[in-house]
């Protein structure tokens, strides 16, 4: 039953003055409590799922991190091959290994690009946090 229904039964069935003031006293009592614990509950629920966001996105990160790493160093290769290949004399260089070291030279700059972005996004992202903290401490 609705508080506005429950109201207006109330009225219409109770004829005690005092009873009914006591009864309406009491729904509207229950009502601004259910209003108040509302909040609370909506607020319980945002911190528990940003803690677990927050969670997943730190694990998520660490992968991509430990990734961009082994690319740098899988894709060192490239710039070692490239010295390699200064150093060999022509007649024995072999056919592909120009496209062996582009291959692996591409990998470490991506790498190195990804290793980049992901430091100064954690870093932005702790700035954010302690300019987030610091408004809500004021």
């Amino acid at each position: 039953m609705d508080d506005k229904e429950l109201i207006k039964r109330i009225m219409e069935e109770v004829k005690d003055e005092k009873l009914r003031e006591e009864l309406l006293a009491l729904v509207v009592e229950k009502k601004g409590k259910r209003e108040e614990e509302e909040p609370i509950n909506y607020l319980a629920r945002q911190a528990i799922l940003g803690g677990a966001t927050e969670g997943v996105s730190k694990v998520g990160w660490w992968i991509l991190y430990i990734t961009s790493i082994v690319l740098i160093l899988v894709g060192s290769l490239g710039p070692l091959g490239l010295l390699a290949y200064i150093f060999t004399p022509a007649e024995e260089r072999g056919r592909n290994a120009e496209l062996a070291i582009m291959a692996f030279s591409v990998i470490f700059i991506i790498g190195l690009g990804w290793f980049f972005t992901l430091r100064s996004g954690k870093k932005e992202y702790e700035r954010f946090k302690r300019k987030r903290e610091n408004q809500e401490q004021s």
